[in-house]
């Protein structure tokens, strides 16, 4: 029996009508049904999200802002539990694949063996590493657009040795196909096609089709667009990450190999990797010189793997005397990585993190105001939200919490795993009470 926590029903409106594992388990779990099944296309959208840039302009106390866009995929509910089914599948073997072949530990994203690790606990992991090494030079790397510029064929190769065959079942083969292979339709184009998801809501109906029929003689007249590349699969899918991972075993083991020989670490987090080298350990010494032609090695590397690196986003830095310096220059600077920032002595959360909780708040409570006046109410409403996501109240909500509960799980993790260093994640949040109230007008009782 499938897991109906993990294999929940999906609340989106898509081209065929939600289903539920227990009806659905039978059929995703055969391998000649799905050998034979008919995937339908992908609704694709845009969104778009603020993204802070930059220092606080003195003027107006708020800081510069741009639009970030982001690509949003998503699958039919039916096709959703397929592709969840296999995504286990697939990373119950690579998790073997990478034990055996002795890399286990590099590849950290999206990983169901890592004991509830996050990305909290890989960066504690390398920083603290950091620290341990004292000299140390570093490499911060970011694949271009990973997801987008993955070859089929060497997907393809890659899921074979994984997976233990001589090619690709009928089964396998479907999915491999229909991920790269992919259609789509815009979800802007649908809504002008047929109705909003709103007008659909309202009149009870649970998809944008009456049945899978009627959306066959939709999609004869109006055909989805379709990947027609050698390259490329769509972010997002449950299955997506997964491919992603199998496609960077021999980059990941390439570099392992690298680290080893330097006595160093390398890890990976999806699209971001670390590289960490100390300059001096038991086997040899390594100068800047060295630390630039392993550079060249990894470009090469990447590219042998077809994987662009990010030259934005690649930095090559320096630990020494509990500082971090930019290679070359000796200019002090700061590691970036998974959402935390190391200045040599201090971590603590990217400064985007605590900023965007605090706005976000302010517009909760802005909203509230708003409808209070207007509808001329005692209290503000919305207030079960703005307790449970922006104050303590909610430290305990859902699964997760909120992000109190993260910065909380943060400071508690680099205490224990990064003990020598300074770690201020709560520091950062340490006047939100205060705040919270200032913005509602009242006193909290948490």
């Amino acid at each position: 029996m499938l897991d109906t926590r993990r294999y929940r029903t999906k609340g989106y409106i898509h081209l065929d009508y939600k289903t539920n594992i227990e009806k659905a388990e039978s059929y995703v779990i055969d391998p000649k049904r799905i050998a034979t099944h008919s995937f339908l296309p992908f609704i694709h959208y845009v969104s778009s999200f603020d993204k802070n840039i930059g220092i606080k302009n003195p003027e107006k106390q708020n800081r510069p802002i741009k639009s970030k866009d982001r690509d949003i995929m998503y699958a039919g509910h039916l096709d959703n539990f397929i592709y969840k089914y296999y995504a286990e599948c697939l990373n119950k073997k690579y998790n073997k694949w990478t034990e055996n072949n002795e890399f286990d530990e590099c590849s950290t994203a999206y990983r169901d063996n890592k004991n509830g690790k996050s990305n909290i606990e890989f960066a504690a992991e390398v920083i603290s590493t950091i620290v341990d090494f004292e000299n140390t030079f570093i490499m911060i790397g970011d694949f271009t657009k990973f997801f987008d510029k993955i070859d089929h064929r060497i997907l393809k190769k890659h899921l074979v040795n994984v997976l233990g065959v001589k090619m690709l079942s009928k089964d396998w083969y479907n999915i491999y196909r229909s991920i790269t292979k992919y259609g789509y339709y815009e979800k802007g184009y649908l809504l002008e096609k047929l109705n909003s998801d709103e007008e659909l809501k309202f009149s009870s109906r649970k998809s944008y089709f009456k049945n899978v029929k009627a959306f066959r003689k939709f999609q004869g007249k109006y055909p989805c667009e379709k990947n027609k590349n050698t390259y490329g699969i769509p972010q997002g899918i449950a299955i997506s990450a997964v491919f992603a991972n199998v496609y960077a075993i021999e980059f990941d083991i390439a570099m392992r190999e690298i680290s080893n020989q330097y006595g160093g670490i390398y890890r990976r987090y999806s699209d971001d990797f670390v590289l960490v080298v100390p300059k001096v350990n038991i086997n040899k010494s390594l100068t800047m010189n060295g630390f630039l032609n392993l550079e060249k090695e990894v470009r090469e590397l990447a590219e042998v793997n077809e994987i662009e690196l990010q030259e934005s986003k690649t930095e090559l830095l320096e630990y020494e005397n509990r500082a971090v310096f930019s290679l070359g220059n000796y200019e002090k600077t700061r590691l970036d990585y998974l959402g935390f920032i190391f200045d040599g002595e201090t971590v603590k959360m990217r400064g985007k993190s605590p900023y965007k909780f605090y706005r976000e708040a302010y517009k909760l409570i802005n909203q509230g105001m708003k409808t209070k006046f207007q509808k001329n109410l005692h209290k503000i409403p919305y207030r079960k939200r703005i307790y449970g996501l922006y104050t303590d109240l909610g430290i305990k909500r859902g699964t997760y919490g909120n992000f109190i509960t993260y910065a909380k799980r943060a400071q508690a993790s680099f205490d224990k795993m990064s003990p020598y260093t300074n770690n201020i994640m709560m520091k950062q949040i340490k006047n939100r009470k205060k705040k919270i109230e200032n913005k509602l007008g009242f006193k909290l009782h948490t």
